[in-house]
């Protein structure tokens, strides 16, 4: 473990850190870490003897010469881990505010090396006091709103306490996002990737109620909310532009049909119905897998999104049914409450399975 240790690097970014972070470095080559990276997202020349200082400490130290963010900066520190420290174990990324203990940096290295495949993550424990009003409030509609919409709890969906195999750096790298809202859309391209998350509970340390963060509250709040629904979105977009089709062929073959099956009403009804549908449900397939869930190449993602819509046309009429008979609620109420709660499944279901990497996931 102790090799495992050493060979771990630890990537902090930094925006105007205070002058606790080298004591903090100092911290973790205690517990045994020798390669720590820092990139220094552009804090400027009042900064640069701090930095000068943690070179001098042993820190690799990168630099933005602006601010980018804190997703730019870290998928900076990505792309010099993969160039240049190849021999890498895994990769701890921690915040440069004096949030993370080295203890708990330490364990989840440990932790992690065993679980390289997967994204590691350091949870806090927000049940307990002393949290800071909009941290709290902030992390539980985030994780409630992602369990909601991506099956996957997780206490704490913006921690920066975060651990991996080297394998995973081309992947992360790849990943949309430049400032708060990356950390949140590496974990919803996990989601969709297959990659497997696990969690450790670590400590809760807010200092001076957490002055130090660079997190603003409107604009990054905006771009974590906008990441976390856009996917949604998309989907509901996709759903009601297949609808319009739907519609839209079955009115015209009713009217087109007309002359050639006016003693018919029911087979021309039948033909328009089942033709449109069938015609819908090509375009609902081409656009999620497409451009909600960007999946070009996942074999065998049409024969899973079949048997999803036959499975959910077989729970919408019993589940209606079932409503209906149990809860005494009006029948079209009851097909309102049941199709909402199928729409938020197949959501799930088609980014877990349909459209999920299948056999190898990640190089």
């Amino acid at each position: 473990m102790t090799n495992t240790i050493s060979k771990t690097i630890i990537l902090i970014p930094s925006l105007e850190p205070d002058e606790k972070l080298p004591d903090y470095v100092q911290q973790l080559q205690g517990y045994g870490f020798v390669h720590i990276v820092i990139v220094d997202d552009g804090s400027g020349e009042t900064f640069q003897p701090l930095f000068a200082e943690l070179s001098r400490q042993g820190c690799i130290v990168l630099r933005h010469t602006v601010n980018l963010g804190k997703g730019a900066a870290l998928k900076t520190g990505f792309l010099y881990i993969e160039q240049q420290l190849q021999d890498a174990a895994c990769i701890v990324t921690a915040d440069s505010d004096g949030q993370h203990a080295a203890e708990d940096v330490y364990r989840l290295a440990k932790e992690a090396a065993l679980r390289p495949e997967a994204l590691t993550l350091g949870v806090r424990d927000f049940s307990k006091g002393g949290i800071p009003p909009k941290s709290l409030i902030g992390n539980r509609i985030a994780s409630s709103m992602f369990a909601l919409l991506y099956g996957k709890q997780l206490s704490d969906t913006q921690t920066g306490l975060r651990a991996f195999g080297p394998q995973l750096l081309p992947f992360f790298q790849n990943i949309r996002g430049s400032r708060f809202e990356y950390e949140l859309q590496m974990l919803i391209s996990c989601i969709h990737a297959g990659v497997p998350i696990s969690t450790l509970p670590i400590q809760v340390i807010y200092e001076h109620g957490n002055t130090g963060t660079h997190f603003r509250a409107i604009r990054d709040s905006f771009r974590v909310m906008r990441v976390l629904f856009t996917g949604f979105l998309q989907f509901i977009l996709s759903s009601l532009g297949s609808s319009v089709v739907d519609l839209g062929i079955a009115w015209l073959l009713m009217d087109t049909l007309r002359p050639m099956l006016e003693e018919q009403a029911f087979l021309r009804i039948w033909i328009a119905t089942v033709t449109a549908r069938v015609v819908s449900i090509g375009v609902n397939y081409l656009l999620n897998k497409h451009f909600v869930f960007r999946k070009k190449n996942s074999s065998g993602s049409l024969w899973r999104y079949l048997a999803l819509c036959a499975l959910v046309i077989m729970l919408s009429s019993g589940g209606v049914y079932m409503i209906h008979t149990v809860f005494l609620i009006d029948e079209k109420i009851a097909k309102l409450i049941c199709d909402a709660l199928l729409f938020l499944l197949s959501y799930q279901v088609q980014q877990r399975w349909v459209f999920a990497a299948r056999g190898h996931r990640l190089p």
